[in-house]
């Protein structure tokens, strides 16, 4: 079904070519800009969504989806163009490829998807301000953020797994 929350989180879908070929000539202003367009819709559609109870079973597939698509896009840039901690970037990576992996397949064997925790979207909400300030070349606020992140996405995404097996 067509809505307001899955137009924004085709948004997304769509910004992801565009800021990355943005960062990859250097442009990281107009690169941030849209990555920060494109991850506040993220925050929109949900809350559209549950506030008007337009939540739909596409809107639920295409949201990690995208959601996914954005940090795991930037987090190749940055890696490719080593422009944050390497680490942090490849941690960050593999939590998120993981998780976009693992809910591809529970989708596809027709398993329960687990829905995001607190920890979970302050975990994303981190990652998100730290790779914002890095387009945006605040390097030191961005690696503290980052700092910040790390752990937060580490937890995070155990708990995840934890409640995937519990539920399924």
């Amino acid at each position: 079904m067509f809505n307001i929350p899955n137009f924004l989180t085709l948004i997304r879908l769509f910004l992801i070519p565009f800021y990355i070929y943005l960062f990859l000539i250097g442009n990281y202003i107009f690169s941030g800009i849209l990555f920060i367009i494109a991850t506040s819709t993220d925050l929109l559609d949900g809350y559209i969504a549950r506030k008007y109870s337009m939540e739909t079973e596409i809107g639920k597939l295409l949201d990690p989806i995208a959601d996914k698509l954005t940090v795991i896009s930037i987090l190749s840039m940055l890696i490719y163009l080593d422009i944050i901690p390497r680490f942090i970037a490849i941690i960050l990576l593999i939590r998120e490829s993981t998780i976009f992996l693992s809910t591809s397949i529970a989708y596809i064997l027709g398993k329960n998807f687990v829905n995001p925790s607190i920890l979970g979207k302050m975990s994303i909400a981190f990652l998100y301000a730290g790779l914002a300030a890095r387009l945006f070349e605040f390097n030191i606020l961005s690696n503290y953020i980052l700092y910040l992140a790390l752990p937060l996405n580490i937890i995070s995404g155990i708990a995840y797994f934890v409640n995937a097996i519990k539920n399924n």
